[in-house]
């Protein structure tokens, strides 16, 4: 069988988008069951959060903060509960100071605390597990080395990571450490950020220019991410932390902590009262996104699985709102190949609620139709990628245009990308598809000018046992199946002929 493809060279137009869309996020005051100072939150996901506080505050909610119970006090006894960190709706650890440095656990909710460790003189900053049985733990140095401890049993013992030395009199802060994999980072009031990329084993100082304290570290992905510090200081990386920046802070009051996704950034200040402000395009414009009824915040934090975002303060207060991220198209390309076919390409750097992506196409003085489907990812901060081959294309030009739609029908609609589709200009034989096959397979060649065209098979002592074309061709891209139904398994040449230009290539039979 033998069928015509129009083969053709291309103008390649690349779109790289980097759409930036406001997000509307409507901020709610919760009920509070306390006026205590919360110093930490923790959001598992957009149902569950911790929150500690002064006086051996724990608050926890499994319904969206619906309903917020104190679920502290007892073994944690009435000291400030600095740090938090929930696993899920049962299992959650904590820091407290200032009699010892002590981590607490619970597995039932915070109906029974355990203390899992007690160092003299310390302060514990800040805890994180990776996962539901791996941790680390960070505090102020003591006896010249910082507090450094890992978790393999879910937090139940800990046991000390390898030295980190003490630089001066460097201390570290609560809330200041974030881990993403296997990479962690964690703030110090000495002009530099600790980073390990090997799970606590080795460290690398981090100079944050201008910045003397890290009180909070944020990464939206492996390379992008802020820290903010004292008076209002910002600093931005794009190389994982290699290099700090200063960039231009909203305001000049200290930070309470910092949150994001994709481009998209949260900004807390302990200002009073505090002040959440809001970036779209990395840190480069800030707006206030929301302003307190009274209180200074401490502490913002993101679900690590949703998009529940809680800001806490010092007078009890709890912050609530849901950041819906659009489907953010960071680029997207249409470009023609050697196989008769337009190839468009695209990625997204966010996605919520995206049910698919339409592709449309038009030719010249046409309207657009929709000539095929690919399925979006649902919900993601995650980078995906995309593609699609539009077959059907004779020579002419393009125009193509996306539309994504929501699970709801909702739709928007793609920069458009045009191709300029032409004629061929070299002779080619291609390897042939698959290789190796059984019993048949395809074979494409192209031929740049009219003329006869011979297309045949051999064995490998040179006998010609197929003849796949022979005689007068137009120009243009074509395919042949060839059907080895009747032949031995083994290795076969077959050569294209035409004019005074040869091509020859193997393909293999297996039966």
């Amino acid at each position: 069988m033998i069928k015509t493809l129009k083969s053709f060279s291309a103008l390649i137009f690349t779109i790289f988008l980097f759409a930036s869309f406001q997000i509307n996020a409507q901020w709610t005051e919760q009920t509070s069951p306390t006026t205590n100072a919360l110093q930490s939150v923790s959001v598992v996901d957009d149902n569950v959060a911790w929150i500690g506080g002064a006086a051996g505050t724990v608050l926890r909610t499994t319904n969206a903060g619906s309903t917020w119970t104190n679920v502290g006090g007892g073994a944690i006894g009435a000291d400030a509960v600095y740090n938090i960190f929930g696993v899920d709706a049962q299992t959650a650890l904590c820091t407290t100071s200032p009699a010892a440095t002590y981590i607490f656990r619970t597995t039932n909710g915070g109906t029974t605390w355990t203390q899992v460790l007690s160092v003299t003189g310390g302060f514990m900053d800040a805890i994180w597990m990776f996962d539901a049985n791996n941790g680390f733990a960070y505090g102020d140095p003591v006896g010249g080395n910082w507090e450094l401890y890992k978790t393999t049993d879910g937090g139940a013992t800990w046991t000390a990571a390898p030295a980190l030395a003490q630089s001066g009199s460097e201390a570290g802060w609560n809330n200041a450490m974030y881990v993403s994999g296997s990479n962690i980072y964690f703030g110090t009031n000495n002009t530099r950020i600790y980073y390990s990329s090997d799970m606590g084993n080795s460290w690398t100082p981090q100079t944050t220019t201008g910045q003397i304290n890290s009180y909070a570290i944020w990464f939206n992905n492996a390379s992008v991410g802020l820290m903010g510090g004292s008076t209002g200081g910002l600093d931005a990386t794009t190389n994982g932390g290699t290099t700090w920046t200063a960039i231009t802070s909203p305001g000049a009051v200290a930070s309470a902590g910092i949150t994001g996704v994709s481009s998209y950034w949260w900004f807390a200040q302990q200002a009073n009262p505090g002040v959440v402000y809001y970036s779209s395009d990395n840190g480069v414009s800030w707006t206030t996104d929301y302003t307190a009824p009274s209180g200074q915040f401490y502490h913002i934090a993101k679900a690590r699985n949703g998009d529940w975002v809680l800001a806490v303060q010092s007078d009890g207060g709890i912050s609530s709102t849901i950041i819906t991220v659009p489907v953010e198209l960071t680029s997207f390309t249409a470009s023609a190949n050697n196989f008769g076919q337009v190839v468009l390409n695209w990625s997204t750097a966010t996605e919520t609620n995206n049910h698919l992506f339409e592709i449309e196409r038009k030719s010249q003085n046409s309207e657009f139709i929709t000539i095929g489907y690919v399925e979006g990812s649902g919900t993601t901060t995650e980078l995906r990628s995309y593609s699609y081959t539009d077959n059907e294309v004779e020579t002419g030009t393009y125009t193509y245009r996306l539309k994504q739609v929501d699970f709801d029908g909702t739709f928007t609609y793609s920069n458009e990308v045009e191709v300029d589709v032409t004629t061929p200009l070299t002779f080619n034989l291609e390897q042939n598809y698959p290789n190796p096959f059984n019993p048949t397979t395809n074979i494409n060649y192209s031929v740049p000018n009219a003329g006869n065209v011979k297309l045949s098979v051999f064995n490998t002592v040179g006998e010609e046992i197929a003849v796949l074309v022979n005689g007068y061709s137009e120009a243009g891209r074509f395919n042949v199946t060839f059907d080895a139904s009747n032949l031995p398994s083994g290795v076969y040449l077959y050569k294209l002929q035409s004019a005074n230009t040869v091509q020859t290539k193997k393909m293999m039979l297996l039966k």
